[in-house]
């Protein structure tokens, strides 16, 4: 004697046996070909736009360590407008301890605005910002017309009888090469 429940389940494999299942939506087994979905990232572009993304991404490392570089420029520029014509400092590990936090944050900022963003550019923002601290007083000596008009004249004169051109600056002190 069949119950109620086993007539429903019997009437229900009977009616999937017959190709009239009780559902609405279609029950597909194995892999659909008929529809694939590629992901946006992942859709080959082509022409024009692969080549300007292409580029975009070699250019983004010189990119990340010119804007390190710029930002010391931003962080000197700063600095005088602050506090005036640069001065020895009295400790040369503490002031470019935070010349290098100062600098790094403005890098950051800088670029996080630009769109440069991912975390293998890090490391390139951080070159330039080393890259500035060490050599950046170099382009004060080869371009002095320029930096007088961007800063001063005073503050040329300092930063010209501060350091040797063609070197590097490390701590204060300048090492020719």
């Amino acid at each position: 004697m069949l119950t109620a429940q086993k007539l429903e389940f019997h009437d229900r494999i009977a009616r999937i046996a017959a190709g009239q299942g009780s559902t609405r939506a279609t029950v597909f087994v194995g892999q659909d070909l008929t529809f694939s979905y590629v992901p946006r990232n992942r859709r080959r572009r082509g022409g024009l736009a692969e080549m300007v993304a292409n580029a975009r991404h070699s250019l983004s490392f010189p990119l990340c360590m010119a804007f390190g570089l710029a930002s010391y420029g931003l962080y000197l520029y700063g600095q005088w407008i602050l506090l005036g014509v640069p001065h020895a400092p009295e400790s040369p590990d503490l002031d470019m301890a935070i010349t290098a936090l100062a600098t790094s944050c403005i890098a950051l900022l800088l670029t996080h605005v630009l769109g440069l963003r991912a975390r293998a550019l890090l490391v390139p923002k951080l070159l330039g910002v080393a890259f500035g601290m060490l050599f950046f007083h170099n382009f004060v000596h080869a371009y002095p017309a320029f930096f007088d008009r961007a800063f001063s004249p005073i503050w040329v004169a300092k930063i010209t009888s501060m350091t040797e051109p063609n070197s590097l600056v490390f701590r204060g002190v300048s090492f020719s090469f």
